[in-house]
């Protein structure tokens, strides 16, 4: 049954005042079926509905985005394991298992793109996927909401990122021949903007990769509400290869691939991702594998990701 917005907000436990509802972000439709309520770390409860025209999966009514922007900004986004909020546990202590996934990221772009020529990082935290990229040859660019995350690309691994959203950047039109948008699309208010962004300051020929969760993975299926990438505080669209080809091709990308895709990982991270939910029992884990030898020995895991890949015409 399609649920109301009168419904939708009753759902809700966050400040009306901090909310906005949307429609549709791929067909427009705002007629909705409900699916899951889930808090956010913070404690406030969302609804995930389901577009019932084209099948979009998202979170309705949601934070505002001054509000997303301002949680981004905070330092404790990308370094928070003695709080249970969202963001990461200690993005800068991942960086290992992260190189490696990087490196296979750039593996699939230098397939397709002509040369390595200039590559963007949409949400580039700390930088460690254009430091990966510089050193292949690639001139490097990104932009990163977090000051801290943004401060500590430009001062201590010393590249050219912006503490702006891509629109705010204002990059020159044709101007890049790789975007990297990793983990980053569900998070935007208006993807499709973003995307049109994108497509703008591509040079013909040149690749978007994006590596997002799948509301049609496996994990989803299975795990439902309690799937690991179901965080409506933040994650604000649950794409399917479907609904994110769509969007892509309706601002002129051409879908080249869409595959499964999980990344490198090892104990003491998945740890770190239990304590998000279950602080105790996290912390209890935490204690016990804190001497093993191997609890950081990196692994492939896949937790019902997807990596697309497009081109501009």
């Amino acid at each position: 049954m399609t649920a109301t917005v009168e419904q939708l907000r009753a759902l809700t436990t966050a400040p009306a005042e901090t909310l906005e509802f949307v429609p549709c972000a791929v067909c427009g439709s705002e007629d909705v079926t409900l699916l899951h309520r889930k808090a956010s770390p913070e404690g406030e409860v969302f609804p995930i509905v389901r577009c019932t025209a084209c099948g979009l999966v998202y979170v309705n009514p949601r934070r505002r985005q001054e509000t997303l922007t301002a949680m981004y900004r905070e330092a404790g986004y990308y370094e928070n394991a003695d709080d249970i909020t969202s963001g990461y546990d200690d993005y800068l202590n991942d960086r290992e298992i992260l190189a490696i996934f990087f490196n296979q990221q750039l593996d699939t772009i230098e397939r397709h793109a002509a040369s390595r020529g200039r590559l963007l990082d949409v949400g580039c935290a700390v930088g460690f996927l254009l430091d990966e990229a510089r050193r292949r040859g690639w001139h490097t660019a990104g932009v990163e909401l977090s000051e801290f995350a943004s401060s500590y690309a430009r001062q201590q691994m010393h590249l050219d990122v912006r503490s702006k959203t891509l629109r705010e950047a204002q990059y020159p039109a044709q101007h890049f021949d790789a975007i990297v948008m990793d983990d980053v699309v569900e998070h935007f208010g208006d993807p499709e903007a973003e995307l049109r962004e994108a497509w703008r300051i591509s040079k013909s020929g040149g690749v978007l990769l994006i590596h997002t969760p799948n509301v049609e993975s496996p994990w989803y299926a299975l795990m439902r509400k309690h799937w690991v990438h179901l965080k409506p505080g933040e994650h604000l669209y649950y794409f399917s290869p479907s609904t994110l080809a769509r969007l892509l091709r309706r601002v002129g990308f051409r879908v080249i691939s869409a595959r499964p895709c999980g990344k490198t990982t090892h104990v003491g991270y998945i740890i770190g991702r239990i304590k998000y939910y279950n602080r105790p029992v996290g912390e209890l884990l935490q204690r016990l594998t804190a001497r093993l030898p191997l609890v950081r020995r990196p692994f492939a895991f896949r937790s019902g990701e997807m990596e697309m890949l497009a081109v501009k015409p």
